[in-house]
């Protein structure tokens, strides 16, 4: 093992130990005289009940950003694409794969900082979770914003990263409404109390990507690039395939059931959400019964030539699949307005593909 890799692992050691990723017990900011003073009951009143402290704490959640942001880079400087992985899940794992494969184990490099965490207040069940933004700088001096997620499970696991995603240009993030203590809101997958319910996002989502403006869903999500934006390039990918290639194609969206959505109250009493869809998209000879499409080449998308070969896969005998998996950010309605959902962040990759 090399020694720049040593000082990835080192700095991995020493800032999940900050982070209490061992489990210990996180110090807490003491109140000064005069706060415990005034909350010393006068007489005859009777004291009110002490909210429960939280799963995760501020303090907790600013150390364990820093330390994955910190640690990234450093395994990013080091090429040690085998302990990236270790540092995450659910769908930022096959991102993270695909990052590594496609990027010839030279993955980019950036520097953060206006690093913020948005901490639900939790009660000590076994998952927990918090959402931060950070500012992202790239060699070229482009600078975006960053939105992510992480988990742990219990109090001695470690905090990996789920979620990653990049709001557009120029887009801020919903306000996320706080507590006199700075703590968040979460809102579980059902909540009735926003124009859509967590768990009905990205089926929603997929439905307008899909049918476009007039689909049935197009009035509760705005127009965009990654709504009804998909839906003309489906729709113009058609043509073109049948027309230059003899070829059927589609594309389908889906909610990944296996990974987590994660919503926090807004200020205006709505969310801001994130959750994951799953993009699949297909070419197959037509028409079926003629096959003048076999036997022709058809270009390999530029994103997915770390899965398929130039030289081998550029033939299309039964069907070619290439899979995104995509995470957005999206502001979303309290349930009295009539003003649709916008998303506000993407991140699509190509995670996965196969020709035959």
């Amino acid at each position: 093992m090399n020694g720049v890799v040593r000082s990835a692992l080192a700095l991995a050691l020493v800032t999940c130990a900050a982070a209490a990723c061992s489990g210990g017990e996180p110090a807490r900011p003491t109140a000064s005289p005069a706060a415990a003073t005034s909350a010393l009951p006068s007489p005859g009143d009777s004291p009110s009940p002490s909210p429960s402290p939280p799963a995760v704490t501020l303090e907790e959640a600013s150390q364990a950003l820093d330390a994955f942001l910190d640690t990234d880079d450093v395994l990013r400087l080091a090429g040690a694409d085998r302990w990236e992985l270790l540092l995450t899940q659910d769908g930022q794992r096959p991102i993270t794969i695909a990052g590594i494969h496609s990027q010839g184990s030279k993955p980019a490099r950036y520097t953060w900082d206006r690093r913020t965490v948005l901490v639900p207040r939790q009660s000590g069940r076994s998952t927990v979770w918090f959402a931060a933004t950070a500012r992202r700088r790239d060699a070229s001096g482009e600078v975006r914003t960053g939105v992510f997620t992480f988990v742990r499970q219990g109090r001695d696991g470690r905090w990996l990263n789920s979620f990653a995603s990049l709001l557009y240009s120029g887009e801020q993030p919903p306000a996320v409404a706080l507590d006199a203590d700075g703590y968040a809101t979460a809102l579980e997958p059902r909540d009735a109390s926003v124009a859509i319910s967590p768990n009905l996002m990205g089926p929603l989502h997929a439905t307008v990507a899909e049918e476009g403006p007039k689909g049935y869903a197009s009035g509760l999500i705005a127009p965009g690039p990654q709504t009804t934006g998909f839906y003309d390039e489906i729709s113009e990918t058609k043509e073109t395939a049948k027309a230059d290639d003899c070829m059927n194609y589609e594309s389908i969206f889906a909610s990944a059931p296996n990974y987590p959505i994660f919503a926090l109250r807004a200020r205006d009493g709505g969310a801001m959400m994130l959750y994951t869809l799953i993009r699949t998209s297909s070419w197959t000879p037509s028409p079926q019964g003629l096959k003048c499409g076999e036997g022709r080449p058809v270009t390999l998308p530029a994103a997915a030539r770390w899965l398929l070969s130039p030289t081998k896969d550029l033939f299309i005998r039964q069907k070619r699949q290439i899979i995104e998996t995509q995470q957005y950010v999206s502001a979303v309605p309290p349930k009295a307005s009539t003003a649709p959902a916008h998303v506000v962040g993407y991140e699509g990759v190509v995670t996965g593909g196969s020709n035959r």
